[in-house]
């Protein structure tokens, strides 16, 4: 075979080296990636042992925890809104406070804040108000310029109603308006007086002079007994 290798002419014995030659190229790089496959797939194998281990020993060791302690463990999960994602949605802040309030430490039933005197902190101790709640409560009271009854918190939106009852009002100083020199804009900014109404106030002073009170507005349509009512406590002559 090999003597007939040399009859044969020179450029089929070149054509021939060079099929050769690439076959045992491609033999080469077959077993070269063989190998590397096979280490990859080792250690792979090797990284699933070495992570699946530890996993079962927490399994382990979590179930043996007395069944107080594993409530709490599935409770910090809540907190934390893994259950939320899971369901492949976030918690709307409101909902996430309530969940959060639930875990701070708190007053007991029986025991009150005082709504208009309190801050931030002591508001976070009464159940069901959490950071988001105090902060919204903070921001209505100075909107408003002080609370006069606790009431007022149904203004906000998705309050908490089961809170009040640990919230009293005390000796309540509500900042005045002076109805009679206040701009427009200055009276629409209250959250009890719309643009209609500021709108009413203005006219009514252009056209009678200043008011002497509430009662004078009781004609207009944009003053309802019940609007007039709830700014009684906000306004000044």
């Amino acid at each position: 075979m090999i003597r007939k290798f040399f009859y044969l002419q020179k450029s089929d014995r070149k054509v021939i080296l060079a099929l050769l030659a690439v076959i045992v190229i491609a033999l080469t790089i077959i077993f070269l990636t063989g190998e590397e496959n096979d280490e990859t797939n080792t250690l792979v194998s090797a990284d699933s042992i070495g992570t699946s281990a530890p996993r079962q020993q927490h399994r382990d060791s979590f179930r043996r925890q007395p069944y107080r302690e594993r409530t709490v463990y599935v409770r910090t999960k809540v907190v934390y809104r893994d259950t939320a994602y899971q369901r492949g949605h976030s918690l709307a802040d409101a909902e996430h406070d309530s969940l959060r309030a639930f875990y701070q430490p708190k007053i007991r039933r029986g025991e009150h804040v005082i709504l208009n005197m309190a801050d931030t902190t002591q508001l976070k101790m009464v159940p069901g108000i959490g950071p988001y709640f105090a902060r919204k409560i903070m921001e209505y009271g100075e909107r408003l310029g002080g609370y006069v009854s606790v009431d007022q918190l149904d203004e906000i939106e998705n309050f908490p109603l089961e809170s009040k009852q640990y919230l009293t009002i005390e000796a309540p100083s509500p900042v005045k308006l002076d109805i009679n020199h206040l701009s427009l804009n200055e009276l629409k900014r209250h959250p009890y007086i719309n643009f209609f109404q500021a709108r009413a106030i203005t006219d009514y002073r252009r056209l009678h002079g200043p008011l002497r009170s509430l009662d004078d507005l009781r004609l207009s349509k944009d003053f309802p007994q019940e609007a007039i009512a709830r700014l009684v406590p906000y306004v000044q002559f």
